[in-house]
């Protein structure tokens, strides 16, 4: 059923003004009496009879007159979907009330239409809510539903595909978003509602990015018939029981004809294999197998949270056509225009947006979650700095650098040598693709994993391709998060006895959607303390149950990783794929160089670069010299020796401000001197700094 509001107002009050029940008696045969019994209780009660009888006979609409005065009138109407765009309910409005004239229209919620018919003073309310099936119980203080429900009404305009995507774009959404705006909007489509031929499963890291693909989403199908209703039923926080209760299922059955948007989370007290919730998941599947026709659904994942039990969600995802709708990911401009937009939401007024830009990580790509993430630690601020004074405190201000706009994959083909690399990162982007293609399909996925191992010295950019990895990957659509949770055997070995399972299933968890990246992952391997055994059995567990939920990097020397990989039997059947990062080549490292300088703006000297070559090729004589990390430690004792060389300078000349913006970003020979490698014969090299 789909809900509207009705407005009548009586035909000659605006012409006349106010008009009494004297001016309205003339047209009652100037009779009070005449007037007052067509419009008494009683009369009205039996009108709203005559509707209902007449919508038990032929099942089109139903009208419920709910309110009356001397100036207008008020109707709730019910409309079978199938009858939305019938104009015989007006005519019968008109024929039953001839001096009223229906002044506006508009569509309402079900909780809007069953307070409105519940407080009217006419009788037979609760028949009209029978006959509508709606007549499920309001929770009350002490006897709640269940699980949260809210409703509401899509209040946006008719859009273009290109104001769609437009909106995608700010709002960061994932080329799987675009990709269905395209499939929506294309021509080969009918531009006439004959029932929903796909539903949807938004993931997203909060709640509000969600709701902001939904509501795009939601306007692209109205805007192209492809939905008779914006009206949203909003199911969030099912808890235990839920699927017992009748009026969950009624909710639901109530839906038709709009959209039914449902959180798919299991609560701590349901369990994490919990019997409740694949109950819960069960009967939402029969309800979405049932109601898949004429009710749009749009299950919502919050990453990291939901979908702990792959089984449960087999109920739902086997009962329809499921398109799967991620949020994506973007540069600082773009997060930064995201916040603003949040922002300018807000309920209160703001002088300078620009305070907030400072709860935004220092990184160079955002998800839609670091966004709102960051919104909501300005928004607490905000109240004290816009609303509660009182509290304000005193400001701290920061220089805020806008990074380089970049795309995580054309950053991995820009870093140096790591030419087998590249091409392994190729072919594990290729086998994510073919999977989640398999798995869309229906197709057998042989319960392949996508676990890694990367071995190598110190600075040969593990870590870095490990990070840009996790953003490919997501922006590939092959992960859902894109997180990257970094750890080590401090984060994973806890002090007491049976802590350490419970720590490593939490950096899982963390890890949801995305990739979890242990580095040095030997120094698990000890001897005597059992506990780094018990972190191993249990990471080797988790890989398998995990297995399409987290990609586990394990990195470290290749020597020492190769004893890793023997302390339990099943952890190197789990890695599909085996990285070598191999030492660079002082023409490799001068390279390196080049890119640093290009990134913090100095521009280096023919004589410096020549010399510079030397001082690596001398380093890279030295076993686990550093590779990245000692260019690094090179270039900031050179940028520390200019900076010496600029002040002394100018303070000898008098002429600090004459300084050109050439001579401040040019490093020279004198600048770059070999960094100290510590004692060769030992086993471990340290930078001097």
């Amino acid at each position: 059923m789909i809900y509207f509001q009705y407005f009548l107002d009586w035909k000659d009050y605006e012409k006349e003004g106010h008009m009494t029940n004297r001016n309205r008696m003339y047209r009652f045969g100037d009779s009070r009496n005449a007037f007052e019994e067509k419009y008494c209780e009683d009369h009205i009660n039996n009108i709203n009879d005559d509707f209902r009888a007449l919508f038990q006979k032929d099942k089109k609409y139903l009208v419920y007159i709910s309110k009356v005065t001397d100036r207008s009138m008020e109707l709730c109407v019910a409309f079978d979907i199938r009858s939305v765009g019938d104009s015989g309910c007006e005519k019968d409005i008109a024929a039953s009330f001839p001096e009223c004239v229906i002044t506006k229209r508009k569509e309402i919620t079900i909780t809007d239409f069953r307070r409105e018919v519940s407080n009217s003073r006419f009788y037979n309310a609760n028949k009209t809510l029978t006959t509508l099936n709606i007549d499920y119980r309001n929770p009350s203080f002490f006897d709640t539903y269940p699980f949260d429900k809210e409703e509401q009404i899509y209040e946006g305009t008719k859009m273009t595909r290109e104001q769609c995507k437009k909106r995608a774009a700010k709002i960061l959404a994932s080329k799987s978003m675009s990709d269905e705006l395209t499939r929506i909007y294309s021509r080969k489509n009918c531009r006439q509602y004959y029932g929903h031929p796909v539903h949807y499963l938004v993931s997203a890291g909060e709640w509000g990015a969600a709701m902001d693909m939904i509501d795009i989403l939601i306007g692209a199908l109205l805007s192209n018939g492809r939905l008779l209703s914006g009206r949203q039923t909003i199911i969030r926080n099912v808890r235990k029981g839920t699927y017992r209760d009748e009026n969950y299922k009624q909710i639901l059955q109530a839906a038709e004809g709009g959209v039914a948007v449902i959180e798919i989370n299991t609560q701590d007290d349901m369990g994490m294999f919990a019997t409740d919730f694949h109950e819960f998941t069960k009967v939402t599947g029969n309800i979405l197998s049932s109601q898949k026709k004429d009710t749009l659904f749009i299950f919502v994942e919050i990453m990291g949270e939901s979908m702990r039990n792959e089984d449960a969600l087999n109920n739902i995802i086997t009962k329809a056509d499921i398109i799967q709708i991620t949020e994506g990911s973007g540069t600082f401009e773009q997060a930064k225009d995201y916040l603003f937009d949040l922002i300018g939401k807000a309920e209160f007024a703001v002088d300078d947006m620009e305070e907030a830009v400072s709860y935004l990580p220092k990184q160079e790509t955002y998800s839609v979650t670091d966004i709102y993430c960051a919104y909501n630690a300005w928004y607490g601020s905000g109240l004290k700095n816009h609303i509660y004074k009182a509290y304000k405190d005193k400001k701290t201000y920061q220089v805020a650098i806008t990074p380089i706009e970049n795309k995580p994959y054309e950053d991995l083909q820009r870093l140096v040598g790591l030419k087998e690399i590249k091409t392994v990162v190729d072919d594990i982007i290729a086998a994510g693709k073919v999977k989640c293609a398999r798995e869309r399909m229906g197709l057998n996925i042989d319960n392949s994993s996508m676990h890694m191992i990367f071995t190598g010295t110190p600075g040969t950019a593990k870590t870095t391709v490990a990070r840009l990895l996790a953003q490919i990957l997501k922006d590939e659509d092959i992960v859902k998060s894109g997180k990257f949770v970094e750890c080590g055997r401090q984060d994973l070995v806890a002090r007491y006895v049976g802590w350490t399972a419970k720590t490593v299933a939490e950096k899982f968890k963390a890890a949801q959607g995305g990739v979890l990246f242990i580095d040095e992952a030997y120094a698990l391997v000890d001897d005597g303390n059992t506990f780094g055994a018990e972190a191993i059995n249990t990471i080797t567990q988790l890989m398998e149950n995990y297995r399409d939920q987290v990609i586990v990097i394990f990195a470290g020397y290749p020597d020492k990783m190769q004893n890793f990989l023997e302390q339990n039997e099943g952890l190197r059947s789990r890695i599909a794929f085996h990285l070598n990062f191999p030492d660079y080549s002082s023409n490799e490292l001068l390279e390196i160089m080049k890119l640093m300088c290009e990134k913090r703006q100095y521009t280096v000297t023919d004589e410096a670069l020549e010399k510079c070559l030397g001082i690596f090729e001398q380093a890279s004589g030295v076993e686990n010299f550093g590779n990245g990390r000692y260019v690094r430690n090179v270039l900031e004792q050179a940028i520390m020796r200019q900076s010496n060389r600029l002040v002394t300078s100018a303070a000898l000349s008098g002429k600090v401000t004459s300084l050109s913006k050439d001579v401040m970003c040019r490093l020279e020979a004198g600048d770059f001197s070999l960094v100290p490698l510590g004692n060769k014969g030992g086993s471990r090299i340290g930078f001097a700094i």
